[in-house]
């Protein structure tokens, strides 16, 4: 024979499985806090806008777009650009932890990565370009402490894209990057 609930026994079922929906998600907000905190902070999100002749100091060197052109590319939809820029070195040390992440973005907010390799074209029309070092260690080791380091990355966008803008972040000043405009 089944035993009967009591009226209490019920309410303290029903209060331990609010308690339960309440205190789960808190629990789970709690002990990933410092997750989301850390990839907030991995994430770039502060932008520092500079203008195309300007310069900025931004994690141990002074920045400076050199060029952003536009080239022909393989067909009429596309164009290959070539962004050239360059890092005085201020502080070898920030500069040289890691890859530079550098993207291409248009007004509309769509980014590009960089080509892997570079384009045929930029070996054409740019060969003293071609064989610069993409954004990186390297290219801060070589220049050393007060040096220029001048580099170079070439992208394939739609014909259609326009309002560009270079993107460079350095790990060493997330959630800061350069946004050159």
């Amino acid at each position: 024979m089944a035993k009967a609930i009591s009226q209490s026994e019920r309410r303290r079922y029903w209060m331990s499985l609010a308690g339960l929906a309440i205190a789960l998600p808190v629990a789970v907000l709690v002990h990933s806090w410092e997750s989301i905190a850390a990839w907030r902070a991995g994430n770039e999100h502060d932008p520092v806008m500079v203008g195309r002749e300007e310069s900025e100091s931004y994690a141990g060197g002074e920045w400076r777009l050199t060029t952003l052109s536009r080239l022909p590319g393989g067909s009429a939809e596309q164009v290959v650009v070539l962004a050239e820029f360059e890092a005085r070195i201020e502080e070898p040390n920030l500069l040289t932890e890691g890859l530079c992440a550098v993207v291409l973005t248009d007004a509309e907010g769509r980014r590009w990565q960089p080509a892997f390799l570079t384009e045929p074209i930029v070996r054409k029309m740019h060969p003293e370009t071609a064989d610069k070092p993409r954004c990186g260690g390297l290219a801060f080791r070589n220049a050393g402490k007060g040096g220029t380091a001048s580099m170079a990355e070439t992208f394939v966008v739609p014909a259609t894209a326009n309002g560009l803008g270079l993107s460079v972040t350095v790990p060493s000043a997330r959630p800061r990057y350069l946004l050159f405009r």
